[in-house]
């Protein structure tokens, strides 16, 4: 390790410390893409990619474009070969740290600006955006994808809501919380410039959760 160099491992993401700079490198392996296997039953509602070199073109290709309403760390090298990120360090706290229903809100207002702007996430969960100065940035983006297809969008709106859930897991069995939440995630959605006619579809997916 170079002399000055710290380094904290997360898994596949590393935090090193560069002459006070803190940079996380995030290293794709198609081992670590083996824990969205369990999706496969679901690639007819979202084309989710298994592979070191997807998932890495995936996540740079959206943190590269502008987003009108979500910030996204830069980005400081990428290597190709080795299947290698490396970005600015986010300080900041996950909105899987704040209250649910609060985080059902901002979500919602997120998925709408990007669903607008053409791209779906697949993997829409609060632990993937940090809140940081009053901005909101993604900070896990690997399965993202620019399309037009409704189906992908609905996945995005379905997956937060189970999603979301994780974050209460005692309060998710009752059954005016989760109205609630799907109530002030959808009015969010629909202020936020969300289509109505995915919300129809959202809708008719969750009403048996919802009872």
């Amino acid at each position: 390790m170079p002399k000055g160099v710290n380094v904290m491992v997360l898994e596949q993401v590393e935090i090193v410390e560069r002459n006070g700079l803190k940079v996380v490198v995030k290293r794709f392996s198609d081992i670590q893409g083996l824990k969205w296997i369990g999706l496969i039953p679901f690639k007819s509602f979202y084309p989710f990619t298994f592979s070191a070199a997807g998932r890495l073109e995936r996540e740079y290709n959206f943190l590269t474009q502008p987003h009108s309403q979500i910030k996204t760390p830069k980005i400081y090298r990428v290597d190709w070969e080795r299947k290698i990120l490396e970005r600015g360090y986010v300080e900041g706290v996950k909105l899987s740290d704040i209250d649910v229903l609060e985080a059902a809100e901002k979500l919602a207002k997120i998925l709408a600006s990007l669903h607008r702007e053409g791209w779906c996430l697949g993997d829409p969960k609060p632990s993937n955006f940090i809140i940081s100065n009053g901005q909101i940035y993604i900070i896990d983006c690997e399965q993202a994808v620019k399309t037009q297809n409704e189906t992908y969008r609905i996945w995005d709106l379905v997956s937060s809501f189970f999603l979301l859930r994780l974050y209460k897991p005692l309060e998710a069995f009752k059954g005016d919380w989760r109205l609630q939440m799907f109530h002030i995630f959808s009015d969010n959605y629909l202020k936020a410039g969300g289509s109505s006619k995915l919300l129809e579809q959202y809708y008719k997916m969750l009403r048996d959760f919802l009872k």
